[in-house]
């Protein structure tokens, strides 16, 4: 519904891997899209889900099971308790929290980058170490050695 909106407005949404398809998100490899980075593990893969203006989701796949993620390059504070202070090299971690249904743990750098994952079951300690692994960037933003790449453009 938001990208037959958006192109309503005579706008194009595309979400370009670089140089990958989406089923090619596959570790080991630095993954940069919609606001998270992750460093991807051999068997990790990433398929990409939906984009808008600032942000998408996609889920990531390894080891430690299955997370939706929706990443927001523009975003405020996320709710709940921090229980992971954020540092210069990494995001705050906030508490668990069940949320329509499904358990959802939150990411945020302190200014306006976030990531939600989530999971139809508690978190596990496996996860929570996955998303440790986790660090963000703003709009506007460009990290670097991002093999695998999502990123929102309107031409």
């Amino acid at each position: 519904m938001k990208l037959a909106y958006a192109a309503a407005l005579g706008f194009t949404l595309t979400i370009a891997s670089v140089p990958a398809l989406a089923s090619d998100l596959e570790g080991p490899a630095r993954f940069c899209g919609y606001s998270p980075i992750i460093d991807l593990l051999a068997g990790e893969r990433v398929t990409t889900l939906e984009g808008g203006i600032h942000g998408g989701s996609f889920r990531w796949e390894g080891d430690f099971g299955i997370l939706d993620v929706h990443g927001v390059g523009w975003a405020s504070r996320p709710k709940g308790r921090i229980v992971k202070a954020f540092s210069a090299s990494r995001p705050a971690r906030f508490a668990e929290r069940k949320i329509d249904e499904r358990y959802q743990v939150a990411i945020w750098n302190g200014v306006h980058a976030a990531a939600y994952f989530t999971s139809p079951a508690p978190l596990t300690p496996q996860q929570l170490t996955a998303i440790d692994r986790v660090s963000l960037f703003e709009e506007g933003q460009s990290p670097s050695n991002c093999k695998l790449r999502t990123t929102v453009t309107w031409e």
